[in-house]
């Protein structure tokens, strides 16, 4: 009987490690989620740091930062420049769901690219080393889930080295929104529009 239990433990251990890791996966497949985040980046000894809010909703999204608006409906990605008023429209490819140019669609597809390789109690919550799967661009990541299922730190090591962090100073989930929320509306006559549609 103890042996039968020793062999049981473990199974269970995994599972309850991972609890919060699979409701964070639930909260990005069934709901919109809002993130406000803060990044750093330090490429072959070069940091950079920046801000950005990133909403996502299975293959749309939108995400504002680096003086840029990005707007992808699924089917069109819309990049748009305020300051300069020009827009450029362009069909989705395989370019345009690269997790490498698109943080966006790195936390949607979190559990597609990585698997656990561990998971460790940190603070309140849960941090979970994770590997990637198969080739993305991206070797491993790690990332700190509270105990509401909430993600607060993700933190992205690139082939090439490079790594960068993520700090998520809000995550709102909500309920699902109109395909036309994933898209700019109608811009006024002074914005310069390039449509490659």
């Amino acid at each position: 009987m103890v042996t039968g239990l020793l062999a049981i433990l473990p199974a269970s251990l995994v599972a309850q490690n991972t609890a919060l890791l699979d409701a964070l996966y639930e909260s990005f497949a069934s709901h919109c989620i809002l993130l406000d985040c803060e990044y750093s980046v330090v490429s072959q000894g070069v940091p950079s740091k920046g801000g950005c809010k990133v909403e996502v909703q299975g293959i749309s999204y939108r995400m504002q930062g680096f003086g840029l608006d990005i707007y992808c409906d699924g089917e069109t990605v819309w990049l748009l420049d305020p300051m300069a008023k020009e827009a450029i429209a362009e069909p989705v490819n395989d370019d345009s769901f690269s997790y490498m140019s698109n943080p966006a669609l790195l936390f949607r597809d979190m559990d597609k690219v990585f698997k656990v390789a561990s998971a460790t109690a940190s603070g309140s919550g849960m941090k979970y080393n994770m590997s990637a799967r198969k080739p993305c661009g991206i070797s491993k990541a790690v990332l700190e889930i509270d105990r509401n299922s909430l993600l607060r730190i993700a933190e992205f090591t690139l082939d090439d080295g490079s790594v960068m962090k993520i700090t998520v100073l809000s995550m709102q989930v909500q309920p699902l929104k109109t395909k036309e929320s994933f898209a700019p509306g109608n811009l006024s006559s002074d914005w310069i529009i390039t449509d490659l549609r």
